[in-house]
């Protein structure tokens, strides 16, 4: 496992890029704050659904 820099450095990362993604996806198309909130939302919760049938746990 990575050590808690790399994770962070990681972590980081992933949040400027999902960041850049919403936000090319509204001057795309357009879309609301809230449009973006719900796809990401319903993004996770499929990602979540996907780990508990895969390990059988989910996330806490």
């Amino acid at each position: 496992m990575a050590n808690p820099d790399q994770k962070t450095i990681l972590i980081d990362n992933a949040y400027v890029e999902i960041k850049n993604i919403c936000t090319n996806l509204q001057k795309d198309t357009d879309a609301s704050n809230l449009e973006v909130k719900s796809l990401l939302k319903l993004i996770m919760k499929e990602w979540e659904d996907k780990q508990k049938r895969i390990t059988g746990f989910g996330f806490r």
